[in-house]
């Protein structure tokens, strides 16, 4: 014969199963917007990287190489230490 006895957990076990779901749910929740966040600030990164080129390359026909002190604006002359050197 065939044990057909229904088995259930006690409300304890239940809520305790019911809750360790839960936080790995939100859980994985977090880290899917975490790494939406992590995907938005990486493209705004290389937007913001891409403007900084555009505006070094027009600063750079207007004023030449140089530094700018940015508490300033005070441009100086590059330096032989400041341009890397090709291997």
């Amino acid at each position: 014969m065939e044990n057909t006895e229904i088995k259930k957990l006690t409300s304890i076990e239940l809520t305790e199963v019911k809750e360790l779901h839960k936080e790995i749910n939100d859980l994985l929740m977090n880290i899917g917007n975490a790494e939406l966040v992590k995907n938005q600030l990486i493209s705004k990164h290389i937007e913001l990287q891409e403007t900084w080129k555009s505006m070094t390359t027009v600063l750079q026909e207007r004023y030449g190489s140089g530094n700018i002190n940015l508490d300033d604006g005070v441009l100086s002359p590059s330096t032989k230490e400041d341009i890397p050197q090709k291997v």
